[in-house]
């Protein structure tokens, strides 16, 4: 099984991951770490030198790539749901995390991870733009207010999928 995290910058994608796969015996795999090691790039730097629209066909490339690879949860980068090909590359289940705008923010303002697209917009544009893209790519959604409560609810989903 693959399972899919997506989310706003901020939502904890990273951080639900890693304690998921370790909880349930997965490797884990944050895709936007995974293309910094293909590229031999940081993705501010891949941003900055070639742009979004080439860090988008990097991560739809590597969403290729890890396809045939079984027991894996992955992080996804915030902006996955922009190219809408990539729900086809996703087969497993896709949760989205929520988190209030608000709580985002503090999260990303007390962060030392660097969002490219944070330069030029602002948190609240970035998810107008992203809202019904996430809905589109969901297949479950969870609030991610707590990260155990959060790992408690994928575990029901991921033993609900195991089941069916």
């Amino acid at each position: 099984m693959r399972i899919y995290l997506i989310g706003m910058p901020g939502s904890g994608k990273s951080s639900v991951g890693k304690k998921l796969a370790s909880k349930i015996g997965y490797e884990f795999i944050d895709l936007d770490n995974y293309i910094e090691k293909q590229a031999f790039m940081f993705v501010d730097e891949i941003f900055q030198n070639y742009g979004e629209k080439h860090f988008r066909k990097l991560e739809e490339e590597a969403l290729k790539e890890i396809k045939n690879q079984d027991n894996i949860v992955v992080a996804t980068g915030g902006g996955i749901v922009v190219n809408k090909n990539n729900k086809e590359l996703m087969d497993g289940p896709c949760i989205y995390l929520n988190v209030n705008l608000s709580e985002l923010s503090n999260r990303i303002i007390s962060s030392d991870i660097e969002r490219p697209l944070l330069r030029t917009k602002s948190i609240d544009i970035i998810y107008a733009e992203r809202k019904d893209l996430y809905d589109y790519f969901k297949d479950y959604e969870v609030l991610n207010d707590n990260l155990d409560n959060t790992i408690n609810k994928i575990l029901e989903i991921v033993n609900e999928n195991k089941n069916n």
